[in-house]
């Protein structure tokens, strides 16, 4: 069965879109930097915001909701990374210290939204029925990016931007292994598709999933903000494969579960058992022997013997 959502996270929840709500709302007033409003646009926070406290309030349609509140706050949380970058120094620029705040309290309403609306499960509770498909779906996604780097170190140009270089670089390698890291995860999930997975599976998957998803949004949103010259082609096949990743990875992770999947659960069993099974159950016989000792005839506690044909309680 379904696990309802405790009133301490729902209550939570609602605190965090209020706190959502007002940081977006000095963001809309004051503005934010432009290496924020490209990837995350400051009307996004302000949505995820009501998105957020309609979750809290909802009993039904909570998942599809809650998912429509994280699809508007990752591009914030997205932007978090960007500001760790600048605030230890790895990107030598200034800190907008106010869409700092607004994406932390992004991060936290992310996770607050999962817990309330447990989207990755069936309305009964169950893991999802994700065919095997998916899979392949994804790993087909994931190479979309990677085939482009080695057209380009092999000489292609096809979308190439200008100045890319040909041959193999430390730009071609980084990218490629952590595709092929994402590919083996996946490929290492269908050994659990109709079994039990381990407990960290599946929020290892949603955890990369829910980061494609906000990459991919986020680089839609600066692609078609600042259009580059060759056009915005290559950013919605780089950043749209990196979103349909990001969705096809969540309903695979929506597909492992510590329960095993595609298996009846047994029927429960009754405490006392009744009819002719009763005279076999090990229950009866446990307790039969606990109270009586069938070969002396004794009852225990008492030298006394039951004499066959009376009843039990009547003891010379």
């Amino acid at each position: 069965m379904r696990r309802t959502p405790t009133r301490g996270l729902r209550a939570a929840l609602g605190w965090l879109s209020a706190a959502m709500a007002a940081s977006g709302s000095v963001l809309l007033v004051r503005g934010q930097a432009d290496y924020v409003a490209l990837i995350a646009p400051v009307w996004l926070p302000i949505l995820g915001a009501i998105a957020a406290a309609v979750t809290a309030w909802l009993d039904r349609g909570r998942q599809v909701v809650g998912s429509l509140t994280m699809v508007l706050l990752l591009p914030s949380v997205v932007a978090l990374i960007f500001h760790l970058l600048r605030v230890i120094g790895a990107i030598p620029l200034p800190v907008d210290w106010w869409a700092t705040v607004s994406s932390t309290v992004a991060a936290a309403t992310v996770w607050c939204t999962w817990q309330v609306s447990r989207p990755l499960t069936r309305p009964d509770g169950s893991s999802l029925n994700t065919p095997r498909w998916v899979a392949v779906a994804a790993v087909a996604a994931a190479l979309a990016y990677p085939a482009l780097k080695t057209s380009w170190a092999l000489g292609a140009r096809w979308l190439a931007p200008r100045g890319t270089p040909s041959g193999i670089d430390a730009n071609y390698l980084f990218p490629v292994a952590l595709t092929l890291v994402g590919i083996t995860a996946i490929l290492i999930s269908l050994r659990w598709w109709n079994t039990a997975a381990p407990r960290w599976a599946r929020p290892a998957a949603a955890t990369g999933a829910l980061v494609l998803v906000g990459l991919g949004l986020s680089g839609l949103s600066a692609t078609f903000h600042m259009t580059p010259p060759e056009g915005p082609a290559l950013g919605v096949v780089v950043y749209g494969s990196w979103l349909l990743w990001g969705l096809l990875t969540l309903t695979i992770a929506g597909r492992l579960s510590p329960a095993r999947t595609g298996e009846p659960s047994e029927a429960p069993r009754s405490p006392m058992p009744s009819g002719t099974h009763a005279a076999s159950s090990p229950l009866v016989h446990g307790q039969v022997a606990k109270n009586f000792d069938l070969t002396e005839g004794c009852v225990h506690g008492s030298g006394a013997r039951v004499r066959p044909g009376r009843r039990r309680g009547a003891v010379k």
